[in-house]
């Protein structure tokens, strides 16, 4: 497998610890990207991004998670639900990465979904769980 193109998001980067810190794909056209800047003091108001192309284009979301996410899942079996995760939370999304929500304040650093709908987030100090949805 070889890197065909790489295309910049909208969120902010510039430094080692801004941008992009997780992708998911549902399709070989639908995704989604986290990240944002992770240092506890630096806001990060654009931390999310989706794409409809494969990547070749990426919009903001119109609400983004509230600060940084280090781990993002498509929900199994949903072509609009997706969880993202980080430090200081964990939003949901229903419609595609347009808008997210907060539904934990726990820290995890990063998130996966199993086909079977059981979603498991990891984290800090050996920190692991069933996020519930």
């Amino acid at each position: 497998m070889a890197l065909r193109t790489a295309t910049d998001a909208p969120i902010p980067g510039g430094d080692p610890a801004r941008g992009v810190f997780a992708v998911a794909f549902r399709d070989r056209a639908h995704g989604l990207a986290v990240g944002g800047d992770f240092r506890p003091d630096q806001a990060s108001s654009d931390a999310a991004a989706r794409t409809a192309d494969g990547g070749r284009t990426r919009r903001p979301a119109t609400m983004s998670p509230p600060a940084h996410r280090s781990g993002v899942a498509w929900l199994p079996r949903s072509r609009t639900a997706a969880l993202a995760a980080g430090p200081t939370g964990t939003e949901l999304t229903t419609d595609a990465g347009r808008t997210w929500r907060t539904v934990g304040t726990g820290s995890y650093d990063t998130v996966d979904c199993a086909p079977d709908d059981g979603c498991w987030g990891g984290g800090r100090e050996g920190r692991a769980a069933r996020l519930e949805h």
